[in-house]
């Protein structure tokens, strides 16, 4: 399967996918360092998460 890239015109939504990285990143890191569950919205259900490294699929 073949995919092509998209080119955006509008600079600002160029930057949207960095940024939700990033907040999901920060997203990460304070559920870690405060010992909370990330909640994820993931497969219809919403799910949550015990943070013990920043890696989560």
């Amino acid at each position: 399967m073949t995919t092509t890239k998209k080119i955006i015109q509008d600079p600002d939504l160029a930057r949207v996918e960095a940024a939700l990285l990033r907040a999901a990143k920060n997203a990460r890191k304070t559920a870690k360092d405060t010992r909370t569950p990330l909640v994820i919205y993931k497969d219809g259900k919403i799910r949550k998460y015990r943070v013990y490294n920043e890696d989560i699929s």
